[in-house]
């Protein structure tokens, strides 16, 4: 799976986003503001989105983010996504 990933300057309560693009990729864009550190953490937050196919599920959106907060994020399985950074 193709990740694009992409710094840009977000409000500071946003530490990353995700836009499922329409070829099948995604790409993740990552709060520039924010410690290297932070920015590690939010994006594994956005892929566990990914890989749990938040995006086609009609559960509400809060409690999704509650479900993807009490994951263990280290558990994500990287091997399956291929990153690019622009």
């Amino acid at each position: 799976m193709s990740i694009v990933l992409t710094y840009q300057l977000l409000l500071h309560k946003i530490k990353a986003l995700t836009h499922d693009n329409q070829d099948g990729r995604y790409t993740i864009i990552i709060n520039n503001t924010i410690s290297i550190e932070l920015q590690r953490i939010a994006i594994l937050h956005e892929l566990l989105h990914i890989e749990r196919d938040d995006f086609y599920t009609y559960y509400n959106a809060n409690l999704i983010e509650k479900l993807a907060h009490s994951h263990n994020k280290q558990n994500v399985n990287l091997s399956k996504f291929q990153f690019c950074c622009v």
